[in-house]
C-alpha cells in the first residue's frame, strides 16, 4: 500500500542520516552583490539555531530526496511518451485501414466503369466490323472485367486485412495503456510521498537536531560532574590511604576506594566515547567529516512552565486532519474504488478492488485509534514533563541556599575542603537535572507540535530510542 511505500521512503532516509558518509556540497548561485560569509573557525562555538540551519542547508540527505525526485519526474515522462507512441499507432492503424477501405471503394466504382466502358466499346466494333467486331468486343470486354474483378478483390482483401490489424492494434494498445496508466498512477503518487518526505525531513531535522544537541550539552555537562567526582575520589582514596598507613582504617577499606577510583575511570570513558558518537551524528547531519571539532553553545530555553491543552475530539480532529498516513490511505480507497467501476476489469479484479476498499477502511481506523493514543501520550508526556522542570526548580532553590549555608561553615572550619567538595559536586548535580528537565520539557512540546502539524516522527523517535 502507498503507506508502507512512504514508510520505506523514511526508512530510507534514516538509513542515510545514520550511515557515515561524504559531504554532498551545496552550491548556490552567486552574484556580485552576494555577500559571503566567512566560515567558522574549527572551535568557534556553534548554537542550537546555527547547526539546524547547516543541516538544512548541507545534508546529503535533501540531494537526495532532489535527485529520487527527479528520477520519478523522468519516469514520468517516459510513461507519457509510451502513451502518447500507443495514441500514434492507433492512429496509424486507423489510417491504414480508411486508406484500404477508400481503395477497395475506388476498385469497386472502377469495376462498374469497366463493365460500361467495355459494353459501349463492344457496341462500336459491332457497328464497324458487324459481327466480327461484336465478338471481338466481348471478349475484349470479359478480358477486362475479369481483371478489374482481381483488382477489385485484392483490394477487400487489403481492407480486411487492414481492419483487422486496427482491432488487433486497438487490443494491444488498450491493454498496455492500462498498464502504462498503472505504472503513471504509481509514479504520481511516490512524487507525491516524496515531496511530503521533503517536507517532512525539513520540519523533523529540526527536532532531531535539538535533540541530539540537547543530548550533547547534557553529556558534555555530566562529564565535567564526572571530572570533578574522579578528583574527589582519588582525594578519598589517598585520604584512605594515608589512614590505613596510620592504622585509623584497613586494607579492605582502602581497596573499597581503589574500586571506586576505577570505576569513576571507566564511567568517564564511556562517557567520552558516548560524547564522540553523538557529535559524529551532528557533523554527519550537517554535511562535515565525522570527527571535525564541533564546540556547541549550550542552548537556552525560556519558555514558561504551563500544561498542556485538554484532550477533546476537536483536538484529536485537528491532528487526524494533518496526518498524512491517513491521507494516503483514503488516496487508496479512492484508487481501488475507481477499478471496481472499470467495466473492462474481470469479476475477480473487480471483487480485489472492493476488499482493497474494505482493508483501507481497516487500516483507517487502526491509523485514528492510533493518532488518538499518541496525543494522549504526548499530552501526558508535557504535563509529567512540566511537573518534573517545576520540581527541579524548587529543588534547585533549596540547593541553593544549602549550598550557601556549607559555604559559610566551610569559612568557620565547621565543613572540611573534601566534604566542601562533595557538596560543590551535589550541588553542581542538581544544576545539571534542572538543566536537563528544561530540555525534556521543550522537547515535550516539539514532539507535540510537530504531531498537530502533521510531520512524521518516525526518524526522530528512531533517534530517541537510540539515545535513551
Amino acid at each position: 500500500m502507498n503507506v508502507k511505500r512512504y514508510k520505506k521512503m523514511c526508512a530510507l532516509l534514516l538509513a542515510g542520516a545514520m550511515t557515515a558518509g561524504m559531504t554532498v556540497p551545496a552550491y548556490a548561485a552567486q552574484s556580485k552583490n552576494v555577500v559571503v560569509q566567512p566560515e567558522k573557525a574549527p572551535d568557534e562555538p556553534m548554537t542550537l539555531e546555527e547547526i539546524q540551519k547547516e543541516v538544512q542547508r548541507s545534508n546529503r540527505l535533501n540531494k537526495t530526496l532532489e535527485l529520487n525526485f527527479k528520477k520519478v519526474e523522468a519516469g514520468l515522462r517516459a510513461v507519457d511518451d509510451g502513451l502518447t507512441d500507443l495514441t500514434d499507432m492507433q492512429n496509424d492503424a486507423a489510417h491504414s485501414r480508411r486508406q484500404a477501405s477508400n481503395a477497395s471503394g475506388q476498385g469497386q466504382s472502377a469495376l462498374g466503369q469497366i463493365t460500361d466502358k467495355t459494353g459501349q466499346l463492344g457496341s462500336q466494333l459491332g457497328g464497324v466490323l458487324g459481327k466480327p467486331g461484336e465478338a471481338l468486343g466481348e471478349g475484349l470486354g470479359n478480358a477486362f472485367g475479369g481483371l478489374a474483378q482481381i483488382e477489385s478483390g485484392l483490394l477487400s482483401a487489403a481492407s480486411r486485412t487492414a481492419g483487422a490489424m486496427e482491432t488487433m492494434v486497438d487490443t494491444i494498445a488498450e491493454q498496455q495503456r492500462d498498464t502504462l496508466e498503472d505504472q503513471q498512477t504509481g509514479l504520481k503518487n511516490t512524487r507525491l510521498d516524496l515531496k511530503q518526505t521533503q517536507q517532512d525531513w525539513k520540519e523533523e531535522s529540526q527536532l532531531v537536531t535539538q535533540l541530539l544537541v540537547t543530548k550533547t550539552v547534557q553529556v558534555e555537562a555530566g562529564i565535567a560532574l564526572l571530572a570533578e567526582k574522579q578528583e574527589l575520589l582519588e582525594r578519598v582514596c589517598e585520604i584512605e590511604g594515608k589512614k590505613a598507613e596510620l592504622g585509623f582504617s584497613t586494607n579492605v577499606d582502602l581497596e573499597g576506594k581503589k574500586l571506586e577510583v576505577a570505576q569513576g575511570a571507566k564511567d568517564l570513558q564511556d562517557a567520552a566515547d558516548g560524547l564522540t558518537l553523538l557529535k559524529r551524528q551532528l557533523n554527519d547531519l550537517m554535511g562535515r567529516d565525522l570527527d571535525e571539532t564541533l564546540v556547541i553553545t549550550p542552548p537556552e530555553f525560556t519558555r514558561d512552565i504551563e500544561t498542556a491543552p485538554e484532550y477533546s475530539e476537536e483536538l484529536l480532529k485537528q491532528a487526524t486532519d494533518k496526518s498524512y498516513k491517513l491521507k494516503t490511505l483514503r488516496r487508496d480507497k479512492q484508487q481501488a474504488e475507481e477499478k471496481t467501476n472499470n467495466n473492462s476489469l474481470y469479476d475477480g479484479q473487480i471483487r480485489a478492488s472492493e476488499l482493497d476498499m474494505d482493508i483501507a477502511d481497516v487500516a483507517m481506523e487502526d491509523e485514528k485509534a492510533s493518532i488518538a493514543n499518541d496525543l494522549k501520550k504526548k499530552l501526558d508526556a508535557i504535563n509529567a514533563a512540566a511537573a518534573a522542570y517545576q520540581n527541579q526548580k524548587d529543588t534547585l532553590k533549596k540547593a541553593k541556599t544549602e549550598w550557601e549555608h556549607q559555604q559559610a561553615s566551610a569559612k568557620l572550619g565547621i565543613v572540611s575542603p573534601v566534604e566542601l567538595q562533595a557538596l560543590q559536586l551535589q550541588y553542581e548535580q542538581t544544576e545539571l537535572a534542572l538543566m536537563n528537565a528544561a530540555y525534556a520539557y521543550d522537547i515535550a512540546w516539539g514532539e507535540y507540535t510537530m504531531m498537530m502539524e502533521g510531520t512524521s516522527s518516525d526518524i526522530y523517535n528512531t533517534y530517541k530510542a537510540q539515545l535513551g
